[in-house]
C-alpha cells in the first residue's frame, strides 16, 4: 500500500474546484476552458480589483468627515494602493488575451513554470494562487477598509 503523502492531499480540493468550474460552466453553457478563464481570470480578477479600491472609498469618505493633512495623505496613499490593482488586472488581461483556449493554455504554462521554480505541483500553485493567495488579498483589502470606516 502506498504511503499518503501531504502533496496527495491537495488533489482533493483542486478536484472540488474542477468539479465546481464544470458544474458553473455547464449553467452557463460554457466549457471547463472557457469558464475557467471567465471565472479564475475575469471574475476573481474583477473582485479583487475592485476590493483593492475600497480602501480608497473608505479614506473618502473619511475626508467628508474631516480634511487634515494626515487624511489627505491617507487617500493618496489609498488611490496608489487601488492603482496597483487596478494596473495588475489590465496586464493579466492583457497577458491571458482571448481566445479562450489561448488564456487558458498560457495560464496552465504559467502555473506549471511556476510550480518547477517553487520545487512543487501544478494543483498546489493553482490552489495556492486561485484560493489561498487570493482570499489572503480580498481579506486584507476588506480588512484596510474596514479599519478605516472605523478610523
Amino acid at each position: 500500500m502506498r504511503k499518503l503523502r501531504w502533496i496527495d492531499l491537495a488533489l482533493l480540493p483542486f478536484g472540488f474546484c474542477v468539479l465546481f468550474l464544470l458544474l458553473l460552466g455547464k449553467l452557463f453553457g460554457l466549457t471547463y476552458k472557457q469558464i475557467s478563464v471567465v471565472f479564475n481570470l475575469w471574475v476573481q480578477g474583477a473582485i479583487l480589483t475592485l476590493s483593492g479600491l475600497t480602501p480608497f472609498g473608505a479614506s473618502i469618505c473619511l475626508l467628508t468627515d474631516e480634511v487634515s493633512m494626515g487624511r489627505l495623505l491617507l487617500t493618496f496613499l489609498m488611490v496608489c494602493y487601488g492603482m496597483v490593482y487596478v494596473y495588475a488586472f489590465i496586464k493579466m488581461l492583457r497577458h491571458y488575451h482571448l481566445p479562450f483556449d489561448d488564456a487558458f493554455d498560457r495560464c496552465v504554462k504559467d502555473l506549471e513554470w511556476l510550480a518547477a521554480k517553487w520545487h512543487t505541483t501544478y494543483h498546489i500553485v493553482n490552489l495556492l494562487i486561485f484560493i489561498l493567495f487570493y482570499l489572503i488579498l480580498l481579506g486584507v483589502n476588506i480588512y484596510l477598509a474596514h479599519y478605516l470606516c472605523g478610523y
